[in-house]
């Protein structure tokens, strides 16, 4: 009898399941025959978090390849009423428009029938993909989304502009090259790289943008040409404002091990990984990198990393990196004469100082894996950060380890008495805007008028603008 009331109780449960379910099968049904008369439609009252959805400035395809891509842009679109609404979505340029829509997860030139629950909102992906259009400026392409409820229409204006670009992708110059169009851009996608023998040569004015996997690898040399009145520019490939200040956009310039005589001229690299990385002594005696009158800033890692490097630089702002503005390591022959190093960026929560050199090589632990002769020289300079010490060093007396400081601006306790020459410590240098990467000196500049002459004079600065006869610390005269 028991067995029996058993099995009539987990009938009864199983016709309750069933009951439930065939409730919700029948709401689901009705739901999805709603009366059109369920919808408002007397007017096209929908909102749009924008009127006009920019994308500021995109390079023209490649021929050939559908990049690039823009970024991604999203504006939300909210029906304001207190009953639902059933959309229509088409693109103004139908099948020709540059532009791509996704709402709800639908993609298409024409989306049909999209619900907008009342007081509730939809979001709206939009990307864009332009055409050449053989113009040396950026060229504005528009076109709209055209929204339909009830017959009742409405628009928000969708706006990019185009720039043509000269493209390299993976490519090796076993021969000597020039950059030269300084009206158009030049965009790298993936690797560049110069072979032994061969010199790349970048002439005054060019602007070169980098994509996301770009790194320049010079086994031969690199020849950049810049000027005082036209800058060569090298940065990641998003031609907008905010996207200068962010780091890691592209790999960076890397020097490889006999490498000779490169210079870089009046140059703005920025976005890097690392700035620029040099590797290994030159052989038969010529140079590694001259560099002068340049800005290397918003790396990520290091602005100017040098590994048994020979580094001269003159007149240069190396700023705005996660950990190194300068790295120098096992050894080198590095020479700095009026020239910025500064860390404000936030990049990293780095606690060491951000100016290092070392003779040795180490692994995590601290044990000494290898070394080499270090002769480092630094004159008229400014290093300076939030840290109270923002020098590093580190030295093994098996090998040469010959720093000379003299005559600089710096932020620093002194670790170890290692700087014996006249400097001066934590001073007011009188940055103009460090939040904004502005390395310029105000009225409040403690370097004005206190640098000294060792070797050559500097007679200009970072700008190419004539020094006085007495100079200022660092890259810059200051301010009148």
């Amino acid at each position: 009898m028991q067995d029996k009331n058993a099995t009539y109780q987990f009938v009864g449960k199983l016709n309750g399941m069933v009951a439930a379910l065939m409730l919700l099968l029948a709401m689901a049904f009705l739901s999805s025959c709603r009366n059109n008369n369920d919808f408002f439609t007397a007017k096209n009252s929908l909102k749009y978090s924008a009127d006009t959805v920019w994308f500021d400035t995109v390079f023209t395809r490649v021929p050939g390849s559908t990049y690039p891509i823009s970024v991604t842009q999203i504006f939300s679109i909210k029906n304001p009423e207190k009953l639902a609404v059933s959309a229509n979505f088409q693109l103004g340029g139908g099948a020709n428009s540059a532009y791509r829509m996704s709402i709800d997860g639908i993609s298409g030139i024409q989306i049909n029938d999209i619900e907008i629950g009342a007081s509730d909102s939809v979001f709206v992906f939009v990307q864009c993909k332009l055409e050449a259009n053989n113009n040396t400026q950026p060229l504005l392409v528009m076109d709209s989304i055209i929204s339909s409820v009830g017959g009742h229409r409405s628009n928000v204006k969708l706006a990019a502009y185009g720039w043509d670009a000269h493209y390299y992708r993976d490519t090796i110059f076993e021969s000597n090259i020039t950059i030269s169009d300084n009206q158009k851009p030049t965009v790298i996608l993936g690797y560049m790289g110069v072979e032994q023998g061969a010199t790349l040569t970048i002439k005054a004015g060019v602007q070169l943008f980098a994509s996301a996997q770009t790194k320049i690898y010079i086994a031969g040399t690199l020849d950049i040409q810049g000027s005082a009145t036209q800058r060569v520019t090298i940065r990641g490939d998003k031609p907008v404002w905010d996207p200068q200040f962010l780091p890691n956009q592209w790999g960076g310039i890397h020097i490889l091990v006999g490498s000779v005589n490169n210079s870089i001229q009046y140059a703005d690299i920025t976005n890097a990984t690392i700035g620029v990385r040099v590797d290994s002594l030159p052989v038969n005696g010529s140079t590694g990198l001259k560099i002068s009158n340049t800005r290397i800033q918003y790396s990520g890692q290091a602005s100017l990393a040098g590994i048994t490097a020979d580094i001269q630089a003159i007149n240069c702002l190396f700023a705005d990196a996660g950990s190194y503005s300068f790295l120098g390591l096992l050894g080198g022959n590095y020479a700095f004469n009026h020239c910025t190093f500064s860390e404000y960026s936030g990049f990293s929560s780095r606690t060491d100082g951000h100016f290092a050199a070392t003779n040795t090589l180490r692994d995590g632990n601290g044990k000494l894996l290898n070394h080499a002769p270090l002769n480092l020289s630094v004159y008229n300079c400014i290093v300076d950060g939030p840290q109270k010490e923002e020098l590093q060093f580190d030295q093994t007396t098996l090998n040469v380890f010959n720093i000379r400081l003299e005559n600089n601006l710096l932020k620093s306790l002194n670790p170890k008495s290692i700087i014996t020459y006249p400097n001066f410590f934590n001073k007011t240098v009188g940055f103009v805007d460090v939040q904004r990467g502005n390395y310029q000196t105000d009225s409040t500049a403690f370097g004005y008028k206190k640098a000294g002459t060792f070797g050559s004079p500097v007679t200009i600065d970072l700008l190419g603008k004539s020094r006085k006869s007495q100079p200022d610390l660092g890259c810059y005269e200051k301010l009148p």
